[in-house]
């Protein structure tokens, strides 16, 4: 029996964090206004573009200080978009904030 169901890749560990404190020695001046977020990933594979996930790295934001929260209350839109690298190139994720209505 063949299940093609399964995933080839190990999970990511999304384990919710514990802490609220700002991360580093001084605190960061967080944004005061609602946010537009904006993920970019860049991958060597051909993948689905619906299976980005940005929970953990916007999880970062706010235990950086950078948002209080990640309620609809300081963010009003995450979307998404994803390339193929070209050869050679590393693969990342880039996350842009951005304060414009």
């Amino acid at each position: 029996m063949n299940d093609k169901n399964k995933t080839s890749l190990p999970a990511a560990n999304l384990e919710q964090d514990i802490s609220h404190a700002p991360l580093g020695e001084k605190e960061t001046k967080g944004l005061d206004t609602r946010v537009n977020i904006h993920v970019i990933s860049y991958r060597s594979r051909n993948h689905d573009p619906d299976g980005i996930s940005a929970k953990a790295a916007i999880d970062g934001i706010v235990r950086l200080g950078i948002l209080s929260d990640d309620s609809a209350k300081e963010v009003k839109k995450v979307s998404f978009e994803s390339f193929i690298c070209k050869k050679g190139e590393e693969e990342r994720t880039e996350i842009l904030i951005d304060t414009r209505d």
